[in-house]
């Protein structure tokens, strides 16, 4: 036991190190860090903020049975993650342990959903509360358990997993035993997508079909189980999605393995091995720099279920070596695309290779930029500020706010981004690389704001600071609207003219005529100069309208949280512009001398 604790010590101590501010923090509290910065923030995108996660956590007296809750910066829908960890240096866990958090878990969710929150602690609830806010429409919540212990057998993880079956027939889950996490620790230090070399077992010596440089064959059940458990997430490092439990889905191979092996072959599709080079000598079959991208689900299922007799599936092998790497990428991506069926792969990894994409990558790189479109790829060190570096979708959102207007769908339903008439606005061969890497900024100093500077202001706690909280997009949507009048791109009279038809004004605020840049000068102080931006925005602006918006809902013996209030493009097309405009025309007026400042 003393090596495998070994393993977190050793992180434990390199998080202490790099991150003083965790110098205080106990063991337990470092593994769900570890854990969270591990599985959710290990991509270079969105970037591993020490002081910001310490306010996911949750644990301690009335905790719920939670340890940290937030949004999962992977997911397109901003999906809620509610983890549950459990670090043990010496005892064991058994499957009532499992079934008595669990079974905590579920009643505290029923009761935040239910906004009965008298019972637990202010962390939890404020925790609960801005990761729902957060969430899209389409948005699940998520449950994830991970533990240091190790299952003694395949039997005992299985045990463990069927009481999150049992106990969230209506969530996704997520089981992570020690071997899991120090998988997935390895393969973030090593940047590694692919396994290098290993083997598998046929059915029959020189039993395969072959179509040009790939081929078919039968593959043993018990050698792709060694093999999963030797080589865990890095099996699986080019397939397209990550993988998450679906009860039904895993319940039907489960079933299959279990009371009807010898049928698999025709019941189950098989798993498809992209690879470099492959050989076969009799009964092994060879393979170099592979990674499994369709069959993720089998084989993980085969990986963690005990197998009395072994049984064979059908396994595709497809050789890419020869081809260039952007070429190689096209054509992962391709079959990728084309074989996986059992769930919706990310509509961000689908456009990844296309002509517009690669254009704006190249587009952006002249400002500064290091556009991230493709699974693996990782930003050069000299692109040193988290905002010269983006994904794709990180761009959708921040373009469906600030440069096509749309604060509410950027936040509620970004996948709107992804539609014809919205596409080609964002990503096409129009887009402003200039504007998108200001907003990128812009957004950077957005996260500073409300890190370092709401807390002491003295905003009024109900209408205001959720306003603060939560209202980037719409803070970048007024930014850019006023830099769109300052460089006669519309006239706010058109605007006030079409308020009340509502595609026309969507067609002319998604303008950007000649503009170029939002911040078109270097500006002394910058940072301040936003901040202080944010906060007349925050409070003159936002915090204004929904008061109001409250007041009227109040009066109608309605509820309306802040979160509702910020879904709503109409919200800030009929409130916040008029209020904004007000403001900024007000005597002496410093959102209108700031956002001169900045376009000239």
């Amino acid at each position: 036991m003393q090596q495998e604790q070994d393993f977190f010590k050793h992180r434990f101590s390199s998080l202490k190190e790099k991150y003083p501010s965790f110098n205080h923090i106990q063991d337990y509290h470092l593994f769900v860090i570890l854990c969270m910065k591990s599985y959710y923030f290990n991509n270079g995108i969105t970037p591993f903020d020490p002081d910001i996660v310490v306010n996911y956590l949750t644990d301690g007296k009335n905790d719920g049975g939670i340890d940290a809750i937030f949004n999962d910066p992977n997911s397109e829908e901003n999906d809620i993650i509610v983890m549950q960890c459990k670090y043990y240096e010496d005892s064991t866990l058994s499957a009532s342990d499992v079934a008595g958090e669990l079974y905590k878990i579920n009643e505290t969710l029923a009761k935040l959903q239910s906004n009965k929150i008298a019972d637990f602690n202010e962390k939890l609830v404020t925790a609960y509360r801005n990761a729902t806010s957060q969430k899209e429409d389409n948005g699940k919540i998520r449950i994830c358990f991970f533990t240091s212990y190790e299952p003694k057998n395949k039997r005992e993880r299985n045990k463990l997993e069927k009481s999150m079956r049992e106990y969230f027939p209506a969530y996704d889950y997520e089981f992570c035993c020690r071997s899991d996490i120090e998988a997935q620790i390895e393969i973030c230090e090593n940047g590694k997508v692919c396994v290098d070399f290993d083997k598998l077992t046929l059915d029959q010596k020189d039993n395969y079909l072959t179509y040009e440089d790939s081929v078919i064959v039968n593959i043993s059940a018990l050698s792709l189980q060694d093999l999963q458990n030797r080589r865990r997430n890095g099996l699986l490092g080019m397939n397209l999605r990550y993988f998450v439990k679906q009860k039904s889905v895993d319940t039907g191979i489960e079933h299959t393995i279990l009371n009807d092996p010898e049928n698999f072959w025709y019941k189950n599709n098989g798993i498809l091995i992209v690879c470099n080079d492959y050989e076969i000598d009799g009964k092994v079959l060879k393979l170099w720099d592979f990674s499994i991208v369709n069959g993720g689900q089998t084989t993980n299922r085969i990986g963690n279920l005990d197998i009395s007799k072994d049984f064979y599936l059908q396994c595709k092998i497809v050789k890419s070596k020869g081809l260039t790497d952007d070429d190689k990428d096209r054509f992962i991506h391709g079959i990728a695309e084309a074989t996986n069926s059992q769930k919706p792969i990310k509509k961000a990894d689908l456009m990844a290779n296309t002509p517009d994409q690669s254009r704006l990558r190249e587009r952006l790189s002249h400002f500064g930029v290091y556009y991230i479109t493709k699974k693996g790829d990782k930003a050069p060190k000299q692109y040193s500020q988290p905002y010269q570096v983006a994904n794709l979708e990180q761009v959708g959102k921040l373009c469906l706010a600030g440069v096509l207007q749309m604060p509410g769908s950027s936040r509620s339903n970004s996948q709107r981004m992804y539609n014809d008439e919205y596409y080609y606005s964002i990503f096409g061969k129009d887009a402003r690389a200039g504007v998108i890497s200001d907003l990128l900024k812009i957004s950077y100093y957005y996260d500073g704001f409300v890190k370092s500077e709401i807390k002491d202001r003295g905003y009024d706690e109900k209408t205001v600071l959720p306003m603060m909280r939560n209202g980037r997009t719409f803070q970048l949507a007024a930014i850019l609207f006023l830099c769109k009048i300052e460089n006669n791109v519309f006239t706010y009279d058109t605007i006030a003219n079409l308020i009340n038809n509502i595609d026309d004004l969507k067609n002319v605020l998604r303008s950007m005529g000649d503009m170029t840049r939002i911040i078109a000068n270097n500006v002394d102080n910058e940072e301040q100069l936003f901040y202080q931006l944010f906060s007349i925005i925050g409070e003159e602006v936002l915090g204004y309208c929904y008061e109001s918006a409250l007041d009227r809902a109040e009066s109608e013996q309605r509820t309306l949280a802040p979160s509702d209030y910020l879904k709503s493009d109409l919200n800030y097309f009929k409130d916040v512009l008029k209020r904004l405009w007000s403001q900024y025309n007000k005597k002496n007026s410093y959102i209108r001398s700031t956002i001169e400042t900045l376009c000239h």
